[in-house]
């Protein structure tokens, strides 16, 4: 099996991705985006990934609700994934957040999962050594690799190279693929995070 990747390609997430191009954009705007990217990267996951079941109302009508028997967790990659989060929330609100700390280990999680349990892991950047402690530690855990889904803004190739040699089952939904993260794109990321706190 080899790494899926899903680039997003829903109008809204492209409208937003455009707005997030344009680094004259003050913070608010940039911060606003990713929020809205953030609920719509979701919206795709979720989609698919959310389990329904019927269940009987008293006036004897059946509707499909989310089954209760799956827990959903939101890993956040601190400190810039809180953003995504922020939209995320509104799709997933009784979800458990959980954080991934500068130490790349995650806090607030249980040492027990099952396969009930789906992870839904937000950064803006890929970063694949931090991914590949968060994934360790969550197997270790005993989560399942196809409960866990990553969404992030952008990822470089060789990350996903990399990750793909290491967890062929992992999906990750992102904006956008870069070929290679040279000088520019990286100077474009850290605008990017410096106005998210201006």
């Amino acid at each position: 099996m080899q790494i899926q990747i899903n680039v997003a390609s829903h109008p809204l997430i492209q409208h937003w991705s455009g707005i997030l191009e344009n680094n004259n954009n003050p913070g608010t705007i940039l911060r606003t985006a990713c929020s809205e990217l953030g609920k719509w990267i979701t919206y795709e996951i979720m989609r698919e990934w959310l389990v329904t079941e019927t269940v009987s109302v008293k006036d004897s009508k059946a509707i499909n609700l989310i089954s209760n028997r799956y827990k959903y967790i939101i890993v956040i990659v601190m400190p810039y994934g809180f953003i995504l989060a922020e939209g995320a929330r509104a799709l997933l609100p009784t979800a458990n957040i959980a954080l991934v700390n500068y130490n790349n280990s995650i806090d607030n999680i249980s040492d027990k999962l099952d396969s009930f349990t789906k992870i839904l892991i937000l950064d803006l950047f890929l970063d694949e050594i931090i991914m590949t402690s968060v994934l360790k530690e969550l197997i270790n855990k005993g989560v399942i690799l196809n409960n866990v889904k990553i969404a992030c803004l952008e990822c470089g190739s060789s990350q996903l190279n990399q990750l793909g040699q290491k967890w062929s089952a992992l999906e990750i939904y992102t904006t956008k693929v870069n070929g290679l993260l040279d000088s520019s794109e990286a100077a474009k990321e850290q605008i990017l995070k410096d106005k998210f706190f201006a």
